[in-house]
């Protein structure tokens, strides 16, 4: 019989655990957590943790199994939470998942919401817009995008190039312009409550592709009708699929002021960085309460937070002695290879101003680059 919570260690596996393990830690939560970095402050927070990266750089599904079994067995688990990394590895999440309780939507949703003909056909019947979209290739390329269905992070999307052929599990979209926006909800099957509305942007990084996430910052205005029509979206998608837990919805908006759906995350996501600080008991603890039915009122953000991603612009050997700023975090351990094109750590930074907290980001994302070239030489 599965343990609770409050008896054993929750599970916690993503591309990067560090977020989620953070959040707990605010609710007392004790943590295993499994990601691809293991780093220095996901050692620290939890009561044990295991890199389980393949040379693909994605989960190795054989270790991942094994790690779990060893550091958080099912009789010894107080529940699994997930992140990225199973958009499109949802037979893995549910051998994962088997035994455990699961703090969070279950494979067959994310499969659905990850089909992009389900998931398209779903927001014409809510009737949201969305870029156009299609599985086999347009006649003429230009301002077309190619993706993978299941993928995560940007490293699935693609400018489309005659070369492009139609085949399983790709599509094709339209190319939309306008800001690159997201928004944070919980949702506990029936209803959905928005925790806050984000900016996001993205990296051309070599062995990524154009489209690498980069960033985001939180608490962006936005015209009140523009909010109330998102917020309509979500209740309509949460009562249509089930949704429960924490999630995250892309979108574009252009010029006009018309959102353009792109996608719904069906798990936390990266942007949980921007608002744990507003929660008492952390994310975490809304997530486990969502994913039980209970949805509490939830007070907007009074500050802006950002983060942004450190890449590494050529293979990189972690100084032994690098000097962390207090607003670093995902932080290697010393002497650790990071690949061309791999994160090397994130930065944070606050304001009153979601503009003042994205150039905050930017700026110590540049100064990071600058340190960890000159350790480096």
């Amino acid at each position: 019989m599965p343990a609770s919570p409050e008896q054993s260690p929750l599970l916690l596996v993503s591309v990067s655990g560090r977020a989620l393990a953070r959040s707990a830690a605010k609710g007392g939560l004790p943590v295993v957590v499994i990601d691809l970095f293991n780093d220095l402050d996901v050692r620290a927070l939890a009561v044990a943790s295991r890199s389980v990266a393949a040379r693909s750089g994605k989960f190795d599904s054989r270790r991942l199994l094994a790690a779990a079994q060893l550091l958080c067995p099912p009789d010894r688990c107080g529940g699994l939470v997930y992140g990225s990394g199973f958009e499109g590895r949802t037979k893995l999440l549910r051998n994962l998942a088997q035994g455990r309780t699961l703090f969070g939507n279950d494979p067959g949703t994310v499969t659905q919401l990850k089909d992009p003909v389900h998931f398209y056909a779903l927001l014409d019947a809510l009737g949201f817009a969305h870029p156009e979209t299609r599985l086999d290739p347009p006649a003429d390329v230009s301002g077309w995008l190619v993706k993978r269905s299941g993928g995560s992070g940007g490293s699935h999307v693609k400018h489309a190039s005659l070369r492009h052929r139609a085949r399983p599990g790709r599509y094709f979209q339209k190319w939309q312009s306008g800001r690159t926006l997201s928004v944070l909800f919980a949702a506990d099957g029936r209803n959905a409550r928005v925790i806050g509305f984000n900016e996001q942007w993205t990296a051309g990084i070599a062995q990524c592709g154009p489209f690498c996430y980069a960033g985001a910052v939180g608490g962006i205005a936005l015209p009140a009708a523009l909010q109330a029509r998102i917020a309509t979206l979500l209740g309509r998608l949460t009562r249509a699929t089930g949704l429960i837990g924490l999630n995250g919805l892309d979108f574009i908006l252009d010029a006009a002021g018309e959102p353009y759906v792109l996608e719904v995350n069906p798990r936390p996501t990266a942007t949980i960085d921007l608002y744990d600080a507003d929660f008492e008991q952390g994310l975490v603890a809304l997530h486990l309460r969502a994913c039980r039915g209970e949805l509490p009122e939830i007070r907007q953000a009074q500050r802006s937070r950002a983060h942004a991603i450190v890449y590494a612009a050529q293979a990189l050997r972690v100084p032994a002695r690098m000097p962390w700023p207090q607003w670093c975090t995902d932080i290697p351990e010393g002497g650790s290879l990071v690949p061309a094109g791999a994160p090397v750590c994130s930065v944070h930074a606050d304001s009153s101003s979601s503009a003042q907290a994205r150039d905050m980001a930017t700026a110590r994302r540049e100064s990071m680059n600058i340190a960890l070239s000159r350790k480096a030489a």
